[in-house]
């Protein structure tokens, strides 16, 4: 066995290697050593020792060209046989290659090849030693044929058994990979709804004391101080629970830079800077006077403009249009781009499914979550057109 481990392992670390080691050992086999069932034969000589030399040394490409191999190999046998004059260990060589091509071909193919092999080394020996009766070489090609052809076949049905079984192992580690991601995302849901429950609380709690402290401001200003006091607690408690429902909700590989505010409409100019830099031009529009939109508002208006951003610069043509519209109680946002041909059925075919691709489907479940509206579509004149219209509550109390 350890034989047999060393030699698969040279098989696959250099399978040329191997096959030459073959080739070269079968040739002084072929040619020197007389056939043991005609006791006066001698080892070949002539044209039929080159011709065996050179059937042998096909064997070293027999992993890369094997059906090939096997006829060159064949007909060599059948050669060296009819100049020999009768049997010769030639047929070694057709053996092993027989052999290769039941590993690597189908069954249904090593099964024609072990008959095409049979009839023309069999049709060799009947020339030679005439039609009948025929000689008992010919039975012993025929035994050690099959057997070749037979091992051939259970080699590889025991490889593709080892490489199903590989699949099917590597298939239920990635499902238990993806069962354990999906748990992990349900509790991490769980936990985040409970502590959306304690954030809720605490907020009720601020509502209650900020009310009594209203009340008290006048008449009783150290108890409005104290319901400050707990307002101000209640407060950096909300603040770090908060902070724990972030925490929960990030994916474990997410930057997180806990100094630095969410970006905002503030900072579009950087983000139109950064989608230039890498070759999309870029014709904006501002419309309205601009202002501090309510925290929720003003990221989720950032987002789908980078969002509408990116899909402009991964299938459009390098142009896009930005358009953003203050109005007094919401902000108008639209992103057009022109669709080349070649992009033309990816965005039909993203807009499929109700018109979202995976991208859209994170731009509508933002703008959704902030009480706006969406609408993305192809339209005829060949652009990609995203909408957005988001309420702007600062504004409304203004």
């Amino acid at each position: 066995m350890t034989v047999l481990s060393d030699l698969r392992a040279l098989q696959e670390r250099h399978p040329v290697v191997l096959d030459v080691l073959v080739a070269v050992g079968l040739m002084p086999i072929a040619v020197l050593v007389p056939d043991p069932d005609h006791p006066g034969g001698s080892s070949l000589s002539g044209a039929a020792a080159a011709i065996a030399i050179l059937t042998c040394a096909g064997l070293a490409l027999r992993h890369r060209w094997p059906g090939l191999v096997l006829a060159g190999t064949t007909v060599g046998a059948a050669v060296v046989i009819l100049l020999a004059g009768g049997a010769s260990w030639i047929v070694l060589a057709t053996v092993v290659a027989l052999y290769t091509f039941a590993v690597l071909r189908d069954r249904r193919s090593a099964i024609l090849a072990l008959a095409g092999s049979l009839a023309t080394v069999s049709a060799a020996v009947a020339l030679v030693t005439g039609p009948w009766p025929l000689d008992p070489a010919a039975f012993q090609y025929i035994s050690s044929f099959a057997v070749a052809t037979a091992v051939g076949v259970a080699v590889r049905s025991r490889r593709a058994f080892v490489v199903a079984v590989e699949e099917r192992a590597e298939r239920a580690e990635r499902m238990r990979e993806e069962e354990a991601a999906r748990r992990v995302a349900e509790e991490r849901l769980r936990i985040a709804r409970e502590l959306h429950d304690v954030v809720a609380h605490r907020v009720a709690i601020v509502n209650v004391q900020a009310s009594v402290a209203r009340h008290h401001v006048l008449v009783d200003p150290p108890a409005a101080l104290a319901a400050i006091e707990h307002v101000r607690e209640a407060g950096r408690a909300i603040l770090d629970e908060l902070g724990d429902v972030l925490n929960v909700l990030r994916q474990p590989d997410e930057a997180v830079n806990p100094h630095s505010p969410a970006p905002g409409l503030d900072e579009v100019h950087h983000l139109v800077a950064s989608f230039q830099s890498v070759g999309l031009a870029i014709r904006q529009s501002v419309s309205g006077s601009p202002r501090a939109v309510a925290g929720g508002a003003d990221l989720v208006a950032y987002r789908i403009l980078q969002e509408a951003l990116t899909n402009a610069h991964k299938h459009g043509t390098g142009q896009a249009t930005m358009t953003i519209c203050y109005e007094p109680t919401e902000i108008g946002l639209e992103v057009t781009n022109p669709v080349g041909d070649d992009h033309a059925a990816a965005a039909a075919a993203a807009l499929s499914s109700e018109g979202a691709g995976f991208g859209l489907i994170g731009m509508r479940e933002r703008v959704a979550a902030v009480g706006g509206e969406m609408a993305a579509r192809h339209d005829p004149d060949g652009h990609f057109r995203v909408s957005v219209r988001l309420p702007d509550r600062a504004g409304a109390e203004r």
